[in-house]
């Protein structure tokens, strides 16, 4: 038994050392990579994104999601290359795990044949050749976290080689992408286009609703920043009222000053 788990170990440190990740690339910083993995594709860009909530499905030859959504905003794609010690399902569930902790809400997930054609996967959603595998060991699932979508797919090739793909985007919802160092909040500056691209987002999404938090530094004493902060966000909820947004959907939290800096913003955060 220990004999097994000494080689178990060595073969890990093996495989970890002799693969490096593909310049320039990185882990998406909300999701630790399966142990032993390393990436082989990395592409980070805007994108009309095809978000896939349903099997693959042949119609009048065409072979088409049954069902799917199109989501602007930045997609990070990340290719990762699985010990082959491992099966896809191993790796994909690590991913799963972090994701439904984070609270992240199930669209959809398929596992096997009932995914479809694994060479569509490969070539005609994901486009990348490599993902083409044996389609009893593929598994596919979307998941939604605030205006984050992310999609897996691990499988194993007919070379017995595993890879799992992550797709992330962030929905672009007032003209500007999330700040993840800010929490995944969107700073909303106040400008007019912002404010229109926000009220056009919530009534093409009426089961949105979302948190307006004021981060206000530039008062004398605490209870002036928690006051001005305050008079932020009540000034962006009436606003969004009068535009016919139910104020059932709109909650508020204040903040005072939170560093050193002179900011005063309202951040957005979607749900």
């Amino acid at each position: 038994m220990r004999f097994s788990v000494f080689l178990y170990v060595l073969f890990y440190s093996t495989f970890a050392a002799a693969e490096a990740d593909l310049t320039n690339s990185r882990d998406y910083f909300q999701l630790e990579r399966f142990p032993g993995s390393y990436i082989v594709q990395y592409d980070k860009k805007d994108e009309n994104y095809r978000l896939i909530l349903g099997g693959l499905k042949k119609i009048n030859g065409v072979v088409t999601p049954e069902k799917e959504r199109r989501v602007t905003g930045q997609l990070t794609q990340i290719t990762y290359r699985i010990p082959e010690l491992n099966t896809p399902n191993e790796a994909f569930s690590v991913l799963e795990d972090q994701l439904i902790k984070l609270g992240a809400a199930n669209l959809f997930k398929c596992t096997g044949r009932d995914c479809g054609s694994s060479n569509q996967w490969a070539n005609a959603i994901f486009r990348y050749s490599r993902l083409y595998g044996l389609e009893e060991s593929q598994t596919f699932a979307s998941y939604r976290l605030n205006n984050k979508y992310f999609s897996l797919y691990a499988v194993k090739r007919g070379n017995k080689r595993v890879y799992l793909r992550v797709e992330v985007l962030v929905e672009n919802v007032i003209g500007m992408e999330a700040q993840a160092e800010q929490g995944d909040g969107i700073p909303f500056t106040g400008k007019e286009s912002e404010f229109k691209a926000l009220v056009k987002y919530l009534k093409e999404n009426p089961e949105r609703t979302l948190w307006l938090v004021g981060q206000n530094s530039s008062g004398l004493t605490y209870r002036q920043q928690l006051d001005k902060a305050n008079d932020q966000v009540m000034a962006l909820k009436a606003r969004l009222i009068e535009q016919d947004i139910g104020a059932e959907r709109i909650s508020l939290y204040s903040l005072g000053g939170f560093s050193s800096e002179q900011r005063t913003e309202v951040l957005i955060f979607i749900e």
